[in-house]
């Protein structure tokens, strides 16, 4: 096995400093002296030593997702991510023959101008450089290098040049440097943490959700930091906005079952961005296994009849999947989300439950094994979902009287609330509910007003927008 030449590989000089920055610096974010100089040793991105533990523990096992990864690395299968799932295939088994492959693949077939390609190239470089030999190592090395100095602002780029940073730290440490510091201080905290506290959504895509949790992951894998702290209601209502995103029915493909995130437009889903879905999943229950919202994906995430089999999803189920986190029942979490201007709901966690999304000015609805856009311009009539009913907006609306019947005899009450929705955002609505004093009430930043009543509550309700 080639090993690396000594001055790509400092780190037995760093250690003393190591020792000394890690003590100094507090756990719950960067300190504001920061230089952001990264200390950790390879492999640094996503492979920190307990999960790269646990792989080899699931191939010593020979785990049902191992097999089938193996499987179709043996039988030399067009994956999908070729570069990513030749060098986690070369670490887990510490073959060089695989990384080998994957340096070839970084070196003639991928372009650093696609940020996936980046990616998995900053992977190989990172998981495989002591299987590489001198020369491939140092051109992969130079090619990462050479994208340093962009400052890209979508999220996929983002993720991309900072791994690519993270990788060649060990040679190139100002760039590195720089570009940390870049996303941590002017990406995150200047652009995208302001849209969180406002209840926006900076990652509409899959995708972008999924390598949000990358970066993650990366930056607190290098630096001890959480840079999730300033944003935590965002993050809280994260997991089961993710769960309730779904349609209920699952679709079913040649290699496994996917569940569909809601989606707008017609034809087919994107089975892509479901797999990004459930990737994005599991990286956040290996970020935190602790938080509840998260032991509910967890059991969300354990059916295998979910489990990813193709020539894409697998290398992402094996990477982030660990079947020995407990998780909690998903049936037990409520089915209702209202939240970011957005309403989600569904009448029960069974697969023929109707389920209801409104988000963006539009509604859809799921019911029957079919979904259907809602035309608001129509007046629809409302749509009841066990103790949810959903009104469009419309005009001088009044709800019916007695518009949800009162619990049966011997049943246990349970609350009532009513949504109406398509009102215009952050209005607010004179409400008058009979036998009652009218009040005012404010429409959410969706366009989206929320009432509660009591189990028994027959009254009619008329809804104006305030003069």
């Amino acid at each position: 096995m080639t090993q690396l030449s000594n001055m790509s590989r400092p780190w037995a000089k760093r250690m003393v400093t190591l020792a000394l920055m890690l003590a100094a610096m507090p756990c719950g974010g960067l300190a504001q002296d920061a230089d952001y100089q990264v200390y950790t040793e390879p492999p640094r991105l996503l492979l920190n030593q307990r999960r790269l533990r646990l792989l080899k523990r699931e191939r010593e096992r020979e785990s049902l997702r191992w097999q089938q990864f193996d499987s179709l690395m043996r039988g030399k299968a067009r994956m999908q991510e070729p570069g990513f799932a030749l060098a986690l295939w070369g670490t887990i088994t510490a073959k060089i023959e695989p990384c080998r492959d994957a340096g070839e693949w970084s070196l003639k077939t991928a372009s650093v101008n696609d940020p996936r390609d980046l990616r998995q190239m900053a992977l190989v470089y990172d998981w495989c450089q002591t299987s590489m030999d001198e020369s491939r190592t140092s051109m992969v090395a130079r090619k990462l290098t050479a994208v340093l100095k962009e400052r890209p602002a979508d999220t996929l780029s983002v993720r991309s040049h900072l791994f690519a940073a993270l990788a060649v730290a060990d040679v190139e440490s100002q760039p590195a440097q720089d570009f940390l510091k870049y996303t941590v201080e002017t990406w995150w905290k200047g652009k995208i943490m302001p849209q969180m506290r406002a209840g926006q959504n900076p990652f509409p895509k899959k995708e972008e959700l999924y390598a949000m949790m990358e970066i993650l992951h990366a930056v607190r894998d290098n630096t001890r930091a959480d840079i999730r702290e300033g944003a935590g209601k965002w993050f809280e209502e994260l997991a089961p906005m993710q769960l309730l995103s779904y349609y209920p029915q699952p679709w079913p493909a040649a290699e496994n079952e996917y569940r569909i995130p809601a989606y707008v437009g017609k034809g087919d889903p994107d089975l892509h961005e479901a797999a990004y879905s459930r990737a994005a999943e599991m990286a956040m229950v290996a970020f935190d296994g602790n938080a509840q919202p998260h032991q509910f994906l967890q059991g969300w995430i354990l059916q295998d009849r979910f489990l990813m089999r193709g020539d894409f999803g697998i290398t992402y189920e094996l990477l982030w999947a660990n079947p020995y986190q407990p998780g909690l029942s998903f049936t037990y979490m409520p089915d209702l989300f209202h939240a970011r201007g957005q309403l989600l709901t569904r009448s029960s966690w069974d697969e023929d439950a109707t389920w209801l999304g409104f988000w963006n000015g539009q509604a859809q609805l799921f019911t029957k094994g079919q979904r259907s856009t809602v035309r608001l311009d129509a007046r629809p009539g409302p749509v009841t979902l066990g103790p949810v009913k959903v009104f469009f907006a419309s005009a001088g609306m009044r709800l019916e009287s007695g518009w949800m019947p009162p619990p049966e005899e011997g049943a246990k009450p349970v609350g009532q609330v009513a949504f109406l929705i398509g009102l215009e955002p952050s209005a607010r609505y004179d409400v008058e509910i009979d036998g009652e004093e009218m009040f005012e009430a404010q429409a959410d930043n969706g366009g989206i007003l929320e009432l509660k009543f009591a189990p028994d509550h027959k009254a009619g309700v008329r809804v104006h927008k305030a003069i």
